[in-house]
């Protein structure tokens, strides 16, 4: 069964191409759905959706995957094919929290920190990371309160602060944190250092619902001094991009009959509506 939420990555004619290295180079990744746009591949039993948008949006670091890879080899490995093309943030080296760890956007603008260390210390093989910097430095634990009062299923796992000799940054803020939304993790920090990047759809969140019930708690919360979008989309007021999508439409959208007037249908909206798409798709 699906994750409640999966992250979105946003490509301009590359969702195949990126597909394809990641299950070529992660051990076990395989691709479990494909269409002329969307791309779905899983990885250590998570699914990520790569999504052939055009080039609208590109995706940067303030959302990355943590990777954890138990063995040296392993990370050796992905490391130099992420890298290649790429840019690197964070050179492959030992630090405080790992005995190696690199951060880099690979050559199509993904963001990962690849990380020697136990799948257990986590809970699962790769992690949603959110940095916040600029306009939305220091809203962390504003962030974390709200995201777990929204899911079921929630907790903090841990808050790691910085201390008074980590300038720019304010002792007290948020170095490092871990979550449990819908029973899965999450990590975000926040940084005083002068980035340029922020939150955009470049990756977004998608939240797989069942109900029409479950689409408008999700949606009405989010959207919570935030901005709505169209067909399901929404940014939440830290302009973290959110997809609300009934479980429904992966079914429609294979369906040769169904898909084009299930699409006509959803295009027109802002929040899903389940039973107008199911009627949209009889008529």
């Amino acid at each position: 069964m699906k994750e409640l939420i999966t992250p979105c990555l946003w490509f301009d004619n590359q969702a195949k191409e990126a597909a394809a290295l990641y299950c070529k180079i992660i051990p076990g990744a395989k691709i479990v759905m494909q269409s002329p746009i969307v791309t779905e591949i899983e990885i250590g039993g998570q699914h990520i959706t790569l999504l052939d948008g055009g080039p609208m949006y590109r995706p940067n670091p303030s959302i990355s995957l943590y990777y954890i890879c138990e063995t040296e080899a392993e990370l050796d490995s992905i490391w130099e094919e992420l890298s290649s093309g790429g840019f690197i943030l964070m050179p492959l080296d030992k630090y405080p929290w790992s005995e190696k760890y690199g951060w880099v956007s690979d050559r199509f603008g993904i963001s990962w920190q690849i990380s020697l260390g136990t799948i257990a210390a986590v809970g699962q093989k790769i992690t949603p990371f959110l940095m916040f910097v600029g306009d939305q430095y220091g809203r962390v634990e504003e962030a974390i309160q709200h995201y777990t009062s929204i899911f079921p299923d929630s907790a903090t796992d841990g808050i790691l602060r910085y201390s008074q000799n980590e300038q720019p940054d304010i002792e007290g803020k948020v170095k490092h944190a871990v979550i449990t939304l819908g029973g899965q993790k999450f990590m975000l920090m926040e940084s005083a250092h002068a980035h340029k990047f922020a939150f955009n759809e470049g990756v977004s969140l998608t939240i797989h619902c069942n109900t029409q019930q479950e689409i408008d708690h999700y949606w009405e919360k989010l959207t919570e001094s935030g901005a709505e979008s169209r067909c399901g989309w929404l940014k939440d007021k830290f302009g973290v991009s959110w997809q609300v999508i009934p479980t429904i439409l992966g079914k429609l959208m294979t369906d040769p009959n169904k898909a084009g007037k299930a699409a006509q249908a959803f295009m027109q909206m802002r929040k899903f509506d389940i039973e107008q798409i199911i009627q949209a798709t009889l008529q």
